[in-house]
């Protein structure tokens, strides 16, 4: 693992950064996909709101940067509740797909407001003069907010991890059917986290919004962010607290050590490393899914103490 941290570590400002973008969106896709088993792909659309949401209230408004990101993240979650209530109906891959085109559609629909709102033109922050809302926070700058908000994603995760509504949502990962008769609202819950999940992109895509200064929905919205995204949740363990951070680690030194050696090769390598985690993982999976029954680890929900866990059996013919 030293050796790992070593490759990025040796890179600059710029390798830090990347990690951890790639740490909060793994977190941010962990907790609807790792924890509640709905494997979205559409997280880029909630990074994409977000930073259209910052980018537009500096721009139109002037406001200041912090509270920009703060609504920023708020409008991104509040897309995702209402995108929810709709997709969250479905599950399996038409929840998958449902998701991917809706992250086309939000695309476009963005796209063309830019295209009428804007006559064409682009939304470019102010950074500089007399009119620049905030200051431009520079390489470290930059490195510091994306470092602070991983930690703050990961904190997230491991409070859902140890909570009742934790549990809830591993429940619907497993057997979702037992939720009604164990006094969970599934419905609620799935909104909730598809919610949460999307705060923590928003943010993400509000800070990318201002370093990036010019606003591209080709980046913001770019699709291969979202299959990154999944890919590090997948290789480094879904539906655990440090999972998405290992598997974010070992994709971001990885690709600074294919760059540093054959350029040429990085997507290439790339591809096939994240294809051979993705069927490892799904390998291991199956194999657990074949034992005779699932275990599913929930809280004791009549007297809601902490710690006071039931294991329900369900047989694979339930």
């Amino acid at each position: 693992m030293g050796y790992l941290i070593g490759l990025f570590l040796h890179g600059s400002t710029s390798g830090l950064t990347t990690l951890f973008l790639y740490i909060t969106l793994a977190q941010s896709w962990n907790l609807i996909g790792g924890f509640a088993g709905y494997a979205s792909f559409g997280q880029v659309a909630f990074v994409g709101v977000g930073g259209y949401s910052v980018g537009a209230l500096m721009i139109t408004l002037g406001l200041p940067f912090w509270p920009a990101l703060f609504l920023g993240g708020l409008a991104a979650a509040l897309f995702a509740g209402i995108l929810g209530l709709i997709l969250l109906r479905i599950r399996g891959p038409y929840f998958s797909i449902a998701t991917l085109v809706a992250a086309e559609a939000t695309s476009g629909i963005v796209e063309w407001w830019v295209g009428a709102v804007r006559s064409g033109n682009a939304l470019t922050i102010t950074t500089v003069g007399l009119r620049e809302p905030t200051r431009y926070l520079g390489p470290y700058g930059f490195m510091l907010a994306f470092g602070i908000l991983a930690l703050f994603s990961v904190a997230i995760v491991a409070l859902v991890a140890r909570s009742r509504f934790g549990d809830s949502l591993v429940l619907i990962r497993e057997r979702e059917m037992l939720t009604a008769a164990l006094g969970v609202d599934a419905r609620r819950t799935k909104v909730a986290v598809f919610a949460l999940s999307a705060l923590l992109a928003g943010f993400a895509g509000g800070i990318m919004a201002f370093r990036e200064v010019i606003l591209d929905p080709t980046k913001l919205f770019d699709p291969s962010l979202t299959i990154l995204t999944v890919a590090i949740v997948v290789v480094g363990g879904a539906g655990t607290v440090f999972g998405p951070l290992y598997g974010a680690v070992i994709i971001t030194a990885l690709s600074n050590l294919i760059n540093s050696v054959d350029p040429a090769s990085h997507d290439l390598i790339i591809a096939i490393s994240i294809v051979g985690g993705v069927l490892a993982s799904r390998s291991w999976l199956a194999s657990r899914e074949s034992q005779d029954g699932v275990n599913i680890g929930i809280r004791n929900w009549k007297t809601g103490k902490i710690g006071m866990r039931s294991v329900v059996a369900v047989g694979k013919d339930q």
